[in-house]
């Protein structure tokens, strides 16, 4: 029997507790835990760190495609005047040929304080087409060329914005992914996909949950694990409910379809999360309900026929009370939902106990300064983090990446609410032990998928691991010296991939 030693500082469990300095691999799982004297005799590989062994990071909810994209694109966070937009965009389009992709800005920043438009665009680049997402990718401006070659009013009319009768380039919502899966049918994204793999597991990632995973998303992960059998990391998939793309296929405990993702409302920055009252910022308007409790039931029905967990994408309250509707009257249970950035004491009640997860991004804290202008009185009510987890609800943190950055360290500094905002939330912050249980253990549960039987170091589980030169539990940060997936090194395992 193949049998692998791994030796660091010491070996902290999910709990934060000190359990050996070396785990005992045997065909990819632990078969043990405990002091270096403990284990006599030779090994067909042995690692020692200079570090701490902690269970695997995984977030439970990204999305690599776009992650790869946006690392090879324009970054365009922090961007404060469409002007400064456009001199990015004059800046980076002598580099790129074909689609111009770009995403990060935010129009609450804009010094004038508008959207911007195809013109604006226009101005800068008009022989090729261009699409720039916002931070939160429930929006986005296109050129006219990438209009032109869409033409997204066709199929979704309330979804184009329009001033004056004339269309300003403005999509939301179903148009912003109608309009890039057009516009990326002929780029080969296995370049973007490996980038953001690389990317992620220097980050001290060991697994993921890729949410609205597309089928070409899913080809090349499958193509990659296939290749070496493995992957540096694994990854649990949700296509979108409607597509239900590559039901059966992936190569099992690397890349797997593990639910499907269901949209019940948009995002905060672009007034499309559901609420139940009006913003507060825009009175006449509640935002968008893609989906209600009829559409969300039948979803929750299908993905338990097929043996899949449904992930529901609720922001706003409003679609947070379609989505437990939806749950009490199919009776199903254990699901997950996305966000729930908003939430009232009696929908904390309902979600523990339909005994759901609630997937969360703490980086949005941060993020969404602009908060208490969107909800008023009700900001009270925003990412309620400690709330959910003492009334026993599983919390698993994610990022959002890439509307967030994936770098585990922002995730947890904004989980503790070691932030300046006043949107930091502090009276709703998590201790450490409970972040690193909601990062590993939990996340890997809500994941579920390729993911199944990680997340926790015990004996029969898969030997994967975090290696940090620091320990989290001590100074609440992790230092990624290496990712261990079923016992190998996954700077490794890129060698044989590439």
């Amino acid at each position: 029997m193949k049998s692998t030693l791994i030796t660091g500082l010491a070996v902290v469990n999910e709990l934060g507790d000190v359990v050996g300095d070396s785990v005992l691999v045997e065909e990819g799982l632990i078969a043990g835990i405990g002091p270096r004297s403990r284990f006599t005799g030779m090994y067909s590989l042995e690692y020692k760190f200079d570090g701490y062994i902690i269970p695997p990071i995984v977030d439970a909810h990204l999305h690599i495609r776009s992650l790869g994209l946006n690392i090879a694109g324009i970054d365009l966070r922090g961007v404060s005047s469409i002007e400064e937009l456009k001199g990015k965009l004059r800046s980076f389009k002598l580099q790129q040929v074909g689609l111009v992709y770009g995403r990060g800005w935010d129009q609450e920043l804009f010094k004038e304080q508008r959207w911007p438009t195809r013109w604006d665009i226009d101005d800068v680049v008009s022989d090729r087409p261009v699409v720039l997402l916002r931070v939160c990718g429930h929006a986005a401006v296109l050129n006219t060329k990438a209009l032109e070659m869409t033409r997204p009013w066709e199929l979704y009319p309330n979804l184009v914005h329009r001033q004056a009768g004339h269309i300003t380039g403005l999509v939301l919502e179903d148009a912003v992914a109608y309009v890039i899966e057009r516009l990326l049918k002929e780029v080969n994204i296995k370049p973007f996909i490996v980038q953001a793999l690389e990317e992620l597991s220097r980050s001290g990632i060991a697994g993921v949950s890729s949410m609205s995973c597309s089928e070409v998303e899913f080809r090349a992960l499958e193509e990659l694990a296939s290749r070496a059998g493995m992957l540096p990391l694994r990854i649990s998939c949700y296509p979108d409910y409607e597509k239900k793309c590559c039901l059966g296929g992936g190569v099992r405990g690397w890349v797997e379809i593990a639910g499907l993702k269901i949209y019940s409302d948009g995002s905060l920055g672009a007034r499309t999360a559901y609420l139940r009252e009006p913003y507060s910022d825009e009175p006449g308007s509640r935002g968008l309900l893609l989906a209600d409790r009829r559409a969300i039931g039948r979803a929750l029905t299908e993905a338990r026929r097929l043996g899949l967990r449904l992930a529901i994408h609720a922001i706003g309250d409003g679609a947070l009370d379609e989505v437990l509707e939806a749950a009490k009257a199919t009776g199903v249970r254990g699901f997950r939902v996305e966000h729930a950035s908003i939430t009232w004491d009696e929908q904390l009640d309902a979600l523990r106990e339909l005994s759901a997860y609630a997937v969360v991004q703490p980086r949005f804290r941060v993020s969404d300064w602009w908060i208490d202008r969107r909800l008023g009185p009700r900001v009270r009510l925003a990412y309620r983090f400690k709330s959910m987890v003492r009334r026993g609800i599983r919390v698993a943190l994610s990022s959002d990446a890439p509307v967030e950055p994936f770098n585990p360290n922002e995730t947890i500094r904004a989980a503790m609410s070691e932030c300046e905002q006043p949107s930091c939330f502090k009276e709703e912050a998590l201790d450490i032990r409970n972040v690193l249980l909601a990062y590993t253990r939990v996340a890997a549960e809500a994941s579920g998928g390729a993911l199944a039987g990680s997340g926790v170091l015990e004996k029969g589980y898969h030997a994967d691991f975090t290696v940090s030169r620091s320990n989290p539990l001590w100074d609440h940060v992790i230092e990624p010296l290496e990712v261990i997936v079923s016992g190998f090194r996954a700077s490794d395992v890129f060698k044989y991939l590439f």
